[in-house]
C-alpha cells in the first residue's frame, strides 16, 4: 500500500510561525512534523509515499530529499492550485495501486499503528476506513455503530441542542481509501474528505472506523505545537524503534 502525506496548506492559524515556513516543517524535537510521519510510515512497511506540495514547496523538497534517510521513497506531487484533501487523493488514484491509499494529514503527530491499519483495511475490503479519537467539541463528529461501522459523520457540527449527540468520537486526520473509493472521489476544486466524502459514505454504510491508539496531536495552533514539544520532552511522544509486523 502507498501513502499520501498532505503538506500543501498554508498554516494560516499559526500566524507568524508559518508566514514563510510550511506547517509540516515546524519542529518537535529535532524532527519536523512531516519527518515524524515519514519515519512512522517506514516502520509500518509503507515505503512509497506521495507528498503534495504548494506553499513552501522548495523548502519541503530541500528538507526531505528523496526520502532515503527516513526509509521511504518520496514521490512529490506539486499543485499549482490546492486540490483539497479529497482532490489530491483522486488525482493520485491511478498511481495508488490495488490496495488503495493511506492518507495522513501533514500536521498530525500520531502513534497509531499504521501497518495494522493498512492490514485491517486490506482484509476488510471496506470502501474506506478512518481513525477516530475521543474529543468533545471537535470539527467532526462520528457516531459509531456495531463493528465500528460509522453510522453518521458530521463535519462542523452546530452547537445547538438539535445536534446534541452522545458521541465524542472525531476524525483523527488518518484514513485509508480503497481503489474504488479513490475513483469515486468528487472531481471539484477544493473537495474535502470530511465535508464532501465521509458523510455520504457513512449514510451508505460503507465507512468504517478504528479507535486511535497512543499519542496524537493536530498542530493547528501555537499552543498545540508547544503541547507536542512538551510531550516529546517528557517521553509521552516517542518514535518507533522496530518495524510493525503486518
Amino acid at each position: 500500500m502507498k501513502a499520501l502525506v498532505l503538506c500543501g496548506g498554508f498554516g494560516t492559524r499559526l500566524g507568524e510561525l508559518c508566514r514563510v515556513r510550511p506547517k509540516p516543517l515546524l519542529e518537535v524535537g529535532q524532527l519536523s512534523l512531516v519527518e515524524h510521519t515519514l519515519l512512522r510510515l517506514a516502520a509500518a512497511g509503507l515505503h512509497d509515499v506521495f507528498v503534495n506540495l504548494h506553499f513552501g514547496a522548495d523548502q519541503l523538497r530541500a528538507r526531505l530529499g528523496n526520502g532515503f534517510r527516513y526509509g521511504v521513497r518520496i514521490h512529490y506531487f506539486e499543485e499549482k492550485t490546492l486540490l483539497g484533501t479529497a482532490g489530491t487523493p483522486r488525482a493520485l488514484g491511478e498511481l495508488a495501486g490495488d490496495d488503495g491509499l493511506l492518507v495522513h494529514y501533514g500536521d498530525v503527530l500520531s502513534e497509531h499503528p499504521l501497518g495494522e491499519l493498512a492490514r485491517r483495511q486490506r482484509a476488510s475490503g471496506a470502501r474506506a476506513r478512518i481513525v477516530v479519537h475521543e474529543r468533545v467539541g471537535s470539527n467532526s463528529r462520528v457516531l459509531l455503530g456495531p463493528g465500528d461501522r460509522v453510522e453518521r459523520f458530521v463535519e462542523r457540527p452546530s452547537a445547538g441542542p438539535s445536534d446534541d449527540s452522545p458521541t465524542a468520537w472525531a476524525f483523527s486526520g488518518i484514513c485509508v481509501l480503497s481503489r474504488a473509493c479513490l475513483a469515486e472521489l468528487p472531481d471539484t476544486p477544493g473537495a474535502d474528505l470530511p465535508r464532501d466524502v465521509f458523510p455520504a459514505l457513512a449514510l451508505a454504510g460503507e465507512l468504517f472506523a478504528e479507535r486511535h491508539v497512543g499519542y496524537r496531536c493536530a498542530v493547528d495552533s501555537a499552543a498545540r505545537l508547544e503541547s507536542a514539544r512538551q510531550a516529546w520532552n517528557t517521553g509521552a511522544l516517542t518514535l518507533p524503534s522496530h518495524p510493525e509486523v503486518t
